[in-house]
């Protein structure tokens, strides 16, 4: 009898365990989830960013889609990381092409 009880007490263990690393899955997806959205808002404002004489908005996002990547870091996937990274080279390109300011 005493066998079983600890068998039942080793699965609930086990349920505990599998529960919390759902939630740590879990927690990682919506950390790629929050990345591609700053990213994607970033890139809303990269196209503002793009009328002549507010380029000085570029370097705001490109701190904004470091944030995004940051997020992305903490995430298993790679796609809201990737995504922020783009964003940056392509404020990155505008930049370099309105000598950092215009």
């Amino acid at each position: 009898m005493a066998s079983g009880r600890w068998a039942v007490d080793g699965l609930r263990g086990k349920r505990r365990r599998l529960a919390t690393a759902l939630k740590t899955r879990h927690s990682l997806s919506v950390a790629n989830i929050i990345a591609f959205l700053v990213g994607l808002i970033a890139l809303v404002l990269a196209i503002v960013g793009f009328i002549p004489l507010l380029g000085w908005l570029n370097w705001l996002i490109i701190v904004i889609a470091g944030v995004g990547a940051a997020f992305g870091f903490i995430s298993e996937k790679n796609s809201g990381r990737n995504f922020c990274f783009v964003v940056m080279a392509i404020c990155a390109f505008r930049l370099w092409i309105g000598g950092g300011i215009i």
